[in-house]
């Protein structure tokens, strides 16, 4: 499918699925800036889940989850790198060669094991892992790329913890720099991962019994709550845009 094809039938879908979805109740997440309503949830995701990249990421999730239940994740870098194309990561082939080669690929292994084990976890990390994570993502910051193209391999191999870090979903979720133009040139820079990942686990723990709920509504893929608001971040921080929705934010 075209995108343009995929939009006109998410579109069309857009009268049916509030008809046909099961009624989820809105609900309040605060931010430390305002306060981001969450209604539509549901359809939201349906919505979102009609656009081939975004469908092919999530059922790539799907099968990188069960790839490590039973054993390390950083065995699955080099076929998650070129998966994150699948949601538009700007990163090109031959930074992800330099990343796979030592020094950078320790790299990405301090952040896989950094930050795996969810928002009460990471919550809970020392300075010395906090620090540890920033060095990692400013070391991993080469040929103009950054928090944007890092997490878009770090949510496929630990979603249980970081999303999605377009800079309109770090200054919808953060307020720490402007709402961009466009999403083409990701500008957000590495000492704003630590302060993003604090700002999504505190979110969702802050709603995690819906979010929970949502997931479980939700039959299109199998999500847990922390992907169910990454998610949800991407069509009210941006998606919206694309899909034609209007997002109530207060």
């Amino acid at each position: 499918l075209s995108l343009s094809l995929s939009l006109s039938l998410s579109l069309s879908l857009s009268l049916s699925l509030s008809c046909t979805l099961p009624r989820m109740d809105a609900f309040d997440i605060p931010l430390g800036h305002t306060t981001w309503r969450i209604e539509r949830a549901l359809e939201k995701l349906a919505l979102r889940d009609a656009l081939p990249g975004a469908n092919g990421w999530d059922r790539s999730a799907a099968v990188f989850r069960k790839l490590y239940a039973s054993g390390p994740r950083d065995h699955l870098l080099a076929p998650a790198f070129p998966t994150s194309w699948m949601v538009n990561a700007r990163a090109q082939s031959r930074v992800f060669q330099r990343w796979l080669a030592p020094p950078l690929v320790d790299h990405w292994k301090t952040l896989l094991q950094q930050t795996s084990g969810g928002p009460e976890a990471w919550l809970a990390s020392t300075e010395s892992s906090r620090a540890a994570v920033e060095d990692a993502v400013t070391a991993l910051s080469i040929d103009g790329q950054g928090p944007c193209a890092i997490s878009k391999t770090l949510a496929l191999l630990v979603p249980e913890t970081v999303p999605l870090m377009d800079d309109a979903a770090i200054a919808f979720l953060t307020n720490a720099i402007p709402m961009p133009a466009s999403a083409d040139d990701p500008k957000a820079p590495a000492p704003l991962f630590v302060p993003m990942l604090d700002a999504f686990a505190s979110a969702v723990l802050a709603a995690e019994p819906k979010l929970i709920a949502i997931a479980r509504a939700h039959t299109l893929v199998t999500l847990d709550a922390a992907q169910v608001l990454d998610r949800l971040l991407w069509v009210d921080s941006w998606g919206h845009r694309v899909l034609k929705l209007a997002v109530p934010m207060r």
